[in-house]
């Protein structure tokens, strides 16, 4: 039997949910662990309408929990270990692409100190990261502005 995200929202509205938190961050947990790692952002309005919460609370939620992630398709990652976390003008850089529609995190350190500073674009990491890596990254066709 395939899994189904609309019985699987019945069910942990049988548990509670979305009023007991601990069964609308298991349902939560499930839809990422069924979607491949992360929560679709297409998946977002079928828990909403069938828990009867608005859309934004769902991804608040998400934002709230580390545990948590939206598959966010322009998600920037900066490491903020002691050694990448050095470099202002990357993270400056980074702050000015909210703007633009880009979910920026800085997450804590990835181990990888001796390539930084480095970055993770969609999924994918980057060693040696610079401000004009973050535009070429960023920009909708690939290239330098």
């Amino acid at each position: 039997m395939s899994w189904n995200i609309n019985e699987a929202i019945n069910w942990y509205k049988s548990q509670g949910a979305p009023g007991d938190q601990s069964a609308l961050l298991s349902l939560l947990k499930e839809v990422q662990k069924e979607s491949g790692g992360s929560i679709p952002v297409d998946a977002v309005p079928s828990l909403a309408a069938g828990l009867g919460v608005k859309e934004s609370y769902l991804v608040a939620v998400v934002r709230r929990f580390p545990s948590l992630r939206m598959a966010d398709t322009r998600c920037l990652e900066l490491c903020a270990g002691p050694n990448c976390g050095k470099h202002r003008a990357l993270a400056e850089a980074a702050e000015k692409l909210r703007s633009s529609g880009v979910t920026v995190k800085f997450i804590p350190c990835m181990r990888l100190c001796g390539k930084g500073p480095n970055i993770r674009w969609n999924g994918q990491t980057y060693h040696g990261a610079t401000p004009e890596l973050l535009a070429r990254l960023v920009s909708p066709d690939g290239k330098k502005r």
